[in-house]
């Protein structure tokens, strides 16, 4: 398994349905980036971050639209919603809507980590795209907190109360309209992006709430996402929670087997049923994100290093050499000699 970040192909209908509604032939767009715009039924292959990333700014140029991103987010075709978009509608309030998108979107869109705290004074929900530094991301960040402003809004008909909401990226030039959509500051160049809203409104009902479709739903994506077969098995599943736990050294048996909902006893149990240990899968989960850095970004060895939560470069080369059986700049020097990187 080499990891490599991705978002769903329900995506390419997303930006398709914007660019059609503005009779913009979507193709050229497409094709520009490497991208068939046919492909983007829920079964088809997962597209890379970097690419998404750069449809939506490709898309935004060809409709000169600086705003695209939010405006895709406030015009969103429920008509076109995902297997787990409709899963998170269909659940009774906004407090368990908002757990089910964190609790399958791991699997859905690699490529995006959301996490939330419902403890605090304010609610918060955040999405951090998996995508290198040097990636423009700038619209799809608007258009992810946008939708989810939109998408809880319709499904509560009442306007999503937001006292504050963070940007990852630097650029601000949409701030104005930012402003005007959101109703509040808008900050960016933060870690995440992020929206804080009234925690009182987590129990605001759903009007699309359906029990049925919601149980139905939930039991399918359980059973689709933790089944073991030749494109997911579970040392793959464990190795994507590790690799979503970033730098993060200290991660353990008991923290991912919380993050997956299963006791330690049982995820060591099926681990060692497909030949591997937790440590194991520690040091994969490691591997493949660092040939993910150096083949796909141009980060500094030392930077690439910290992210993968080791505290010297020569640390993370000696192990890199072990894993593969060259230096880490070896690896990245005949990754693009051979493909033209």
């Amino acid at each position: 398994m080499d990891f490599e970040p991705t978002l769903s192909a329900r995506f390419v209908a997303y930006v398709r349905d914007y660019l059609l509604d503005r009779d913009i032939d979507p193709d050229p767009i497409f094709m520009e980036c490497g991208i068939e715009s046919s492909k983007h039924q829920e079964y088809d292959c997962p597209l890379p971050v970097h690419k998404v990333a750069r449809l939506f700014e490709l898309a935004a140029m060809h409709s000169d639209n600086p705003c695209m991103g939010m405006n895709m987010g406030r015009d969103y075709h429920y008509e076109s919603s995902s297997l787990l978009i409709l899963a998170m509608l269909a659940a009774p309030s906004v407090e368990e809507g908002l757990k089910c998108l964190h609790r399958y979107d791991k699997y859905v869109d690699t490529g995006i980590e959301t996490r939330f705290n419902f403890n605090g004074p304010l609610a918060e929900f955040s999405a951090r795209l998996l995508i290198p530094a040097e990636v423009n991301a700038e619209q799809i960040n608007e258009y992810l907190m946008a939708f989810l402003m939109q998408a809880l809004s319709a499904a509560t008909r009442k306007r999503l109360p937001v006292r504050h909401v963070w940007f990852s990226h630097r650029s601000d030039r949409n701030r104005a309209a930012l402003e005007d959509f959101f109703g509040v500051p808008a900050t960016f160049s933060q870690p995440v992006n992020k929206i804080f809203f009234d925690r009182t409104f987590l129990q605001e009902p759903f009007f699309t709430s359906n029990g049925l479709l919601f149980e139905v739903l939930n039991n399918a994506m359980k059973t689709y996402f933790t089944a073991v077969n030749d494109q997911n098995s579970f040392v793959d599943v464990v190795c994507r929670e590790i690799i979503r736990c970033g730098s993060e050294d200290a991660t353990n048996v008991e923290q991912i087997s919380a993050r997956l909902a299963v006791s330690p006893r049982t995820l060591r149990r099926r681990l060692a049923e497909e030949g591997c240990s937790f440590q194991e899968a520690k040091n994969l989960a490691r591997r493949n994100r660092a040939k993910y850095f150096l083949s796909h970004t141009t980060m500094p060895l030392s930077e690439i290093a910290y992210e993968l939560g080791y505290s010297e470069l020569s640390a993370f080369s000696r192990a890199f050499r072990n894993w593969v059986g060259e230096t880490p700049q070896n690896y990245r020097d005949n990754f693009r000699q051979m493909f033209g990187a």
